[in-house]
Parts: C-alpha cells; structure tokens; sequence
C-alpha cells in the first residue's frame, strides 16, 4: 500500500486567514496579547510552535504550561469554528485547483490510502475539512496536538496510516505540501515529498529544497498518481 499524506493549509484550501484570526483572538483571551499577525511566518509550522513563538515575540515565554497551552487551544477550537463559519458565509473557504480530483481519483485506487499531515490540532484540521466537504476522504492523520514536531506527526501518521492499512504492508510514503517544511521534514520523516505551488511558495522559492516532484498546482491529477506509482 501506498500512503499519501496531505497538509491542510495552502494545500487542500485557504479559509482566508480563520485560522490566524482564531489564534489572534485567543492569544488575547488568554494572555491579554494583541498580535500583529506579520510577527512570524506560520506557513508549514505546527499549532503549539506557532503560539511559543508569538509569546517569545513579547518575550512571555514563561507563560507557556501545561495549563496555559491548554487554555489556549480550548479558546482557539471555540473560535475557529466561529471564524470558519463566517467564512464559510462569505464564500472565503476555497478547496484548491485539483484537490478535489486527485483526492476522488485516489479514492478509487485499492492501493492507495489518503491521511493527513498537519500542523493544526486534530480537531481544528476537523473543522477545516469538514467545512471544506472534504471529511470523507481522510482516515487517519498526524497533527500538531500530537507533537510540536512535525517530523514526529509525519512519522505517527505513517504509524497510524500502518495500523489503518494493516495487514497489507506500506511500500511507500508520499507527503504532498505547500511550504519547505513540509519538504524538509517529509524527507526527515523518510517519505516522498510533492511540493505544490499553490499558497505562499512559488516553483522558485521551493525548488531549492529539491523536492521529489514539483507541480504548480495539484491538477490534473493522473501525472501526480503516475509519480507516485513510479
């Protein structure tokens, strides 16, 4: 069997920035900050590592426990699920060019099982998803409430991708993401790494970090399954 792992963010779809404005807010239930979403760059980075380097931003480090974290993400699943409403109302959610093909395409390839890879808490990646009508087509996952890491939730989604497949064995692994995190540690994980073009990275910008295929956009999808069976 074959796992394809996808990232959410800039990979599947955009939501016209809920998920940043989510965290914003909470950060400000919660630690009384107001944050300039321009203080880091979130793209490819998971939940947990977002939010320590906004509070290293104000230099608050210390606040961050066991605690506050979880505080912090009981706020942000609250006002995720507002936000993408919202969103959703105002016609912001948009499944990238392709992925709905690919994904129907492999859905009807016995050989090939479709989980995800993100850095987004599982059930904020459930929200996504399921606003985005896409639920159906992912069984298992690795995300960002289980490691800060995204080397180790790549490597428990391959766990779990393991167990879901069982007891066919895996043969090999694909992560298909959007930033040069998903390339860097897709590869430290010990899968293939499909970059795609489709959010804040440009062909140039990801070539550098020689993923095993490049593709502008996720579509057509028969070249990208021809890849993957090569």
């Amino acid at each position: 069997m074959k796992l394809v792992l996808f990232d959410v963010d800039g990979t599947l779809l955009l939501t016209g920035g809920a998920g940043m404005r989510a965290f914003s807010t909470a950060l400000k239930q919660v630690f009384g900050l107001s944050v300039d979403l321009k203080a880091i760059r979130p793209d490819g980075k998971t939940d947990p590592l977002i939010a320590r380097e906004l509070l290293a931003h104000f230099g608050q480090e210390k606040r961050w426990t066991v605690k506050s974290q979880e505080e912090l993400f009981a706020a942000y699943i609250r006002n995720l699920k507002g936000e993408m409403d919202m969103a959703r109302k105002n016609g912001l959610i948009n499944v990238l060019p392709g992925v709905r093909e690919l994904l129907e395409a492999l859905e009807t390839q016995s050989d090939f099982a479709v989980g995800l890879v993100t850095g987004n808490l599982e059930e904020g990646a459930r929200i996504k998803i399921d606003m985005a009508e896409l639920e159906r087509f992912f069984h298992f996952g690795g995300y960002g409430s289980d490691s800060e890491d995204r080397t180790t939730l790549i490597k428990e989604s391959i766990r779990r991708g393991a167990q879901f497949v069982h007891p066919a064995p895996v043969e090999s692994v694909y992560v298909v993401g959007d930033t040069p995190l998903d390339i860097i540690h897709g590869h430290r994980a010990g899968a293939r790494a499909i970059a795609v073009a489709s959010a804040g990275f440009s062909l140039g910008e990801l070539e550098p970090y020689e993923p095993d295929l490049l593709v502008p956009s996720l579509t057509p999808p028969d070249p990208i399954i021809s890849f993957m069976r090569s």
